[in-house]
């Protein structure tokens, strides 16, 4: 009996992630980090496109909306509890998304396999093909944030702005074009096509475990999927076959990376629970 275990699924995922970092942290430094972030369908028609941009409306009547969003989101939420009350329009407006609203922010991650989970989490390839849905392969991204700052900040013409680099904070003037500090000016958003990225303030616990960092765009709804192959690009995609969609899900699990230690709450520890017990169901029926 050939007792050889069988090859991890994360192991050639990995290896691809190493082949990315490797000469980019070598020519970066130490602060350069890379960002993943996982999707579920690697040929959906929205890939790289954030909740408020999947609309087929044109980008004046979406802003229209966000704005609209952003209003109200306030109006309601300053009667509710929070862990940490938001200080300025960039915290609300993380907070939107942290919280499913609609909004020209799109999710990164500076874990891989936290990516990866995120990639898999809501597959169930079993299900799939009884119900003869074709999902086909999952998909994680990887981009160098630095590469893609760089694009924006040659465009800014000033001098002191010039002197910027890596990931933007929320009170850099590149960011200020990104979101206007009044709600009600949203309609005349200044940025231009590319993406920014940003570090956002944890501002709940959920964000610090997910690693959160975030790409916000501006004017042009699909510019960071168009970069995708771009010469000597910075964003990169890994496919998960769905065959190993399983696999990976399992091993996740075994290597600590599962529902409750990325949302910490009892939701995500029932999520976790089930996750085994269907799974001793299946082999159980086997």
């Amino acid at each position: 009996m050939d007792k050889t275990a069988t090859v991890n699924p994360l192991c050639a995922f990995l290896l691809k992630v190493g082949s990315f970092t490797g000469k980019r942290r070598e020519s970066e430094g130490a602060e350069w980090l890379p960002w993943f972030r996982g999707e579920p369908e690697a040929d959906s028609s929205t890939a790289l496109v954030p909740k408020l941009y999947r609309e087929k409306l044109k980008v004046g009547e979406l802003l229209h909306e966000e704005q609209e969003l952003r209003i109200d989101f306030k109006r309601w939420a300053t009667q509710m509890p929070v862990e940490h009350h938001p200080e300025n329009h960039w915290e609300w407006y993380f907070l939107m998304q942290y919280h499913g609203v609609p909004t020209r922010l799109l999710d990164w991650t500076d874990g891989a396999l936290v990516a990866l989970y995120f990639a898999v989490r809501d597959r169930d390839v079993e299900q799939e093909q009884r119900e003869r849905r074709k999902r086909g392969d999952a998909v994680v991204y990887m981009l160098d944030p630095w590469w893609l700052n760089r694009r924006v900040y040659k465009k800014a013409r000033s001098k002191k702005l010039s002197e910027y680099s890596g990931v933007a904070l929320p009170d850099w003037p590149h960011a200020k074009p990104y979101l206007p500090e009044r709600e009600l000016d949203s309609e005349d958003l200044k940025a231009g096509l590319l993406p920014l990225a940003i570090d956002p303030y944890h501002v709940s616990r959920r964000a610090a475990a997910q690693r959160s960092r975030f790409t916000v765009l501006g004017r042009g709804k699909k510019s960071l999927f168009s970069l995708l192959h771009a010469k000597r690009a910075g964003l990169q995609a890994i496919r998960i076959r769905e065959s190993e969609i399983s696999a990976v899900q399992l091993h996740l699990r075994i290597s600590g990376i599962s529902e409750t230690t990325i949302f910490l709450d009892f939701d995500a520890l029932g999520k976790d629970l089930t996750f085994w017990w269907t799974l001793r169901c299946r082999e159980a029926r086997r």
